[in-house]
Parts: structure tokens; sequence; C-alpha cells
């Protein structure tokens, strides 16, 4: 007689159609007791399955104790077993992203890169449940409450409807080992705080926690799954192979028309924020051109929206200028006028003459430079109880390709004016001034 997760397992894969007896089924395996209860139930199933564990190198003696358990597990089950290395540290260093996030690609391609017909991982209903919470509490569409597909192209993951609980209880029905990942213990990362601290107290409030979300989550995903062939149809109606209407996608209901839209983006593989695909929905009538990312723009004359690539110009990097006097100065091919004024007691006409490019020529501190920013600078503007960052300034207000012609004024202790959005506080001019530097750019 089959166990309650054996048979739960086979439901599971019929209902999404994941595999075929016939097929090569290649288990991700950790060691931990998800993917070991995973490459069990396969096993016991009669399916064709091999494994390949993913040494991260991150945990030293622990994971290479984690890969022999896991070559061991299989030469005693007979079954072949793939072991990929990975350079965890290197890869996030090189693309700057955390650990986890740089593990998990270079994961995916560890798998990716060994010839099987599927390939399974061991996400279980409370992965599931936790990832639901995570973006319900960071903000997230239907897509994200509707948590990890079952099947996503050659991914499938056959113990999605089983919860840990049920997986722990296989494993000591079958007397199988399984390791822990040290690092699953700890409530250092938000997944982790969620699984030790929130998912206890739901299960207080209710104790069925995990049959009433995997029935709740099984209909969100029957709605997305609708929404998205809907959207695909309108994709598709919408594009003539080198353009999109416009007005066919502005027509369509919110739901559906944001994901045309987020659809019209992934076509060139690129994945955009809610608030970059609202800003593109709101672009589309206007017409103009829109840096998406990096080199690609929209194009979009209020009819038709089109996305192309551009090489991006190259910027000069610029010498700094030390502004000795008043007089007219260069930097690149941009002008800037320098003058000295006597504070008359006329302030505010000062600021509306010069857009508030006047700054208190008796707090400046040392030589007055004009340059680009520089690393890690911040600035507190006029009147703000905080400090901005430089960069993050700079980026909002200029296209990519202007961002290195950008003017900044700085002294001996940092940048005390940003184009575009005026002078530091330290600086402001105010009753107690007598001398006003001002300055125009053109």
């Amino acid at each position: 007689m089959k166990s309650n997760i054996l048979t739960k397992v086979e439901n599971t894969i019929e209902k999404y159609k994941m595999a075929q007896k016939s097929e090569h089924l290649l288990v991700g395996l950790s060691g931990g007791a998800d993917s070991v209860a995973l490459l069990l139930c396969l096993y016991k199933l009669g399916y064709n399955v091999s494994a390949c564990h993913v040494n991260h190198h991150l945990r030293g003696e622990e994971s290479d104790g984690d890969q022999k358990f896991c070559e061991s597990l299989c030469n005693s089950l007979g079954i072949e077993i793939v072991v990929k290395h990975i350079d965890v540290k290197g890869y996030c260093m090189e693309h700057s992203v955390s650990d986890e996030e740089g593990a998990r690609i270079l994961r995916y391609q560890a798998l990716e890169s060994i010839d099987a017909d599927k390939i399974c991982t061991a996400h279980n209903l409370n992965d599931c449940l936790e990832t639901t919470v995570f973006n319900l509490a960071r903000g997230s569409g239907l897509k994200g409450i509707c948590s990890i597909p079952p099947v996503r192209g050659k991914i499938i993951r056959p113990v999605i409807e089983c919860t840990r609980a049920e997986i722990e209880e296989f494993l000591a029905e079958n007397g199988q080992d399984f390791v822990t990942d040290s690092t699953n213990l700890e409530d250092e990362f938000s997944r982790n705080k969620i699984r030790h601290l929130v998912i206890p107290q739901l299960e207080k409030i209710n104790p069925s926690l995990f049959k009433t979300y995997g029935k709740t989550v099984e209909y969100l995903r029957s709605d997305s799954e609708y929404l998205e062939k809907e959207a695909q149809r309108h994709f598709e109606k919408s594009f003539d192979g080198e353009k999109f209407d416009v007005k066919y996608i502005l027509g369509l209901d919110f739901s559906l028309r944001r994901r045309v839209i987020m659809k019209m983006i992934e076509k060139y593989d690129i994945t955009l924020s809610a608030d970059k695909t609202e800003e593109i929905e709101n672009f589309m009538e206007k017409g103009g051109k829109l840096n998406v990312r990096k080199n690609f723009y929209a194009v979009s004359d209020g009819l038709f929206i089109r996305f192309k690539e551009e090489e991006l110009k190259k910027w000069e990097i610029f010498e700094p200028v030390k502004i000795n006097s008043e007089g007219e100065y260069f930097y690149g091919k941009r002008k800037i006028l320098f003058k000295i004024v006597k504070n008359l007691g006329e302030i505010q006409n000062v600021h509306k003459k010069f857009a508030n490019c006047c700054l208190d020529y008796d707090k400046i501190k040392g030589e007055i430079v004009l340059r680009s920013r520089v690393e890690g600078e911040k600035i507190r503007l006029v009147n703000r109880s905080f400090n901005s960052d430089v960069r993050k300034l700079i980026n909002k207000a200029f296209p990519l390709e202007e961002r290195r012609g950008a003017i900044i004024l700085a002294d001996s202790e940092g940048a005390v004016f940003v184009e575009k959005y005026g002078a530091a506080d330290r600086v402001k001019i105010d009753s107690e001034t007598k001398y006003i530097l001002t300055f125009e750019i053109s």
C-alpha cells in the first residue's frame, strides 16, 4: 500500500501533467529533507531518475559533508549522481547580488547544463505559503501571491502539495536520514523569519492553515492562468511583428492591460517593476521616447509603440575645474557663469533670477570645484532633515546617457550644489548672508 505522500505526489504529477514514466527526471538533491523525500518518492513510484548535487562552497566542511551524504544516498539506491561546484561569492561580487540570489541563479544554471527531460525541484506547500506571505508583505500582484508555480517550462515540482511535516513523517517511516542546513535554523533572513515566527502564529489562528491555503492557492493559480492566457491573446492581437497598437492596449481592462504591457517587455527578455510598468503605460499615449533600461528604449507616437536598442553615447569624463574668481568657466562643452553678488536684502529676487543657483559665499569651505559625482557622496539639500545619495538624485533626474555630464559644485567638505536639485542646506542664503555666489548653467 502506498503511503499518503506517494499518493499525493502521484496525483500532483498527473494533475499538472508534469512527467511520463518514460522521461528522464533530474532531481536537484541538496541532501535536505525535501529533496531527499522527492528523490525517494520518484524512485519508489518507478520514474527514471538521476540526481545533481550543487556544492555552493558557502559553509566549508558542512557543504562538503552535504555532498558526501548525497553521493552515499544515490549509491545506495543505484541512482546516478552528478556533482557541480559553483563559486557563489565570486559571482555575487561580480554581479552585485546577494548570496541567496547568486546561489539560486548558479544552481539553476548547473541543473540546466545536464541533459534531462525534466528538472525536479523540491519546493513544498510550506515554501509556497512562506513565499505568498513574503510577496504580500513587500507588495505584489496576483502572480506573486500565487507563489511558486507547480510547473515552469521543464522545471517541475512534484512535492509542491505536500507539507514539510508530511515530508519528514515519510522519511521517518522509511528510516531515511537527511542533512540540515544550519542557516535554515537562523532568523537572520526575511524568509526564515516568516518560517519560524509568522507561520506558527497563523497556525494558531487556523490549525488547518496548510489545507485551506492549498485550496486557496489552487483557485488563485487557476484564475491567474486564465488571465495570463487572455493577456497572451490580446498581446498577439496588438502586435503586428514590429509595433504594438497603443489604442488597443489602453482600451483593455486594467488587469489585462498591465499583463499585456509586461508581456511586451518580456518579449525582449526584460523584467520590470510595477512602477516602471505603470510609467510605460502612462507614456504610451503621450508619445515620445522613454529609457526603459540601459540602452533599451520605448518610442511611441501615441498610436503605436516600438521598442529598440541604441548604443549609449560615450560621454567624456571631465577633469575637475577650480573656480578661482568670477567669470565664465567650461565643464566639457557646458558653460557656467559665476558671479559674486553683495546681499542687499533682496534674497527672493536673487532666487527667482538664478533658479536657485545661489549659495552663501562665506559658508563655502576651501576651494570651489566643478566636478562629477564621487562614489558614496551624500548631500543634505536646502530645508531637508535627511541626507540624499547624489548618485540616486542624478539617476532620477537625468537620462542614462547624460548622467556623466551632470554638474556638481563642491567645496572641501563635499557637494554644495547638484544640478536640477539646488544647494546644500549648509550653504543656503539667509538673513545673515553678506555675499551670494550665483551661477547660470548653459
